[in-house]
């Protein structure tokens, strides 16, 4: 009788010191007790030489459930992060804007040039109007329509109009040319100026059909940065 009462006394004692034991918690969201929780958690034994409280093995399994959770979601944050790195990626390089290999201005300011002194030399010499109507003038327009298109195109605004201007003068030069030619079956003047104005008018139908002039170097290196 005296042993079963220390027996039921010791009991008593190591059931109040379990109540007041804190709670193990552990958030919901990253862990997870194994198991039932309420059966997992920390034991009452009783054994001949004492009552004790086992606490340390459930709480072992948890933490290491706590850690591979972590590692799993760090691991999922990282790759999330490379992913948006390559998408972003991916749409710098899609909005990148479309240009000629070439400006406009590269060739329209001397074929401007070279109808304007041809032009003007035809008419010293022979005094023909010929020279200053499909000379002198459309030089002297796609002169004006080029050094417009470089003077825009350093200041970084669209030059497009200006070249759809000076598309429109060559192909109209290289039909009057050409039909210059096939009446008068003279391969200078001519024949000359309708081949030039020709490849002249398909140079400026590739810019426009490519997206315009290309942007300045320090535009470029400040899109690409």
């Amino acid at each position: 009788m005296a042993v079963a009462a220390q027996l039921h006394g010791s009991a008593a004692a190591a059931a109040a010191a379990y109540r007041r034991l804190p709670l193990l918690r552990v958030p919901s969201s990253s862990c997870r007790w194994p198991g039932n929780s309420l059966a997992e958690s920390p034991k009452l034994s009783i054994s001949p030489s004492g009552v004790g409280v086992k606490l340390f093995d459930s709480g072992a399994k948890v933490s290491t459930k706590c850690a591979k959770g972590t590692t799993q979601i760090d691991e999922l944050n990282f790759r999330s992060n490379q992913i948006d790195e390559l998408v972003e990626e991916g749409e710098d390089t899609i909005t990148q804007k479309r240009s000629a290999k070439i400006h406009d201005f590269c060739l329209g300011i001397p074929f401007g040039g070279l109808l304007f002194c041809m032009g003007l030399l035809g008419y010293i010499f022979s005094r023909s109007t010929i020279s200053l109507v499909l000379g002198v003038a459309p030089g002297l327009a796609t002169l004006f329509l080029g050094t417009l298109s470089l003077k825009f195109w350093r200041s970084g605004k669209s030059s497009f109009i200006f070249i759809l201007c000076q598309a429109a003068i060559s192909a109209l030069l290289a039909w009057k040319y050409s039909h210059a030619y096939i009446l008068t079956n003279r391969i200078l003047p001519w024949a000359f100026y309708a081949s030039l104005s020709t490849a002249m008018a398909l140079f400026y139908a590739y810019v426009l059909l490519s997206g315009g002039n290309p942007p300045p170097k320090k535009k470029m290196a400040e899109t690409s940065s």
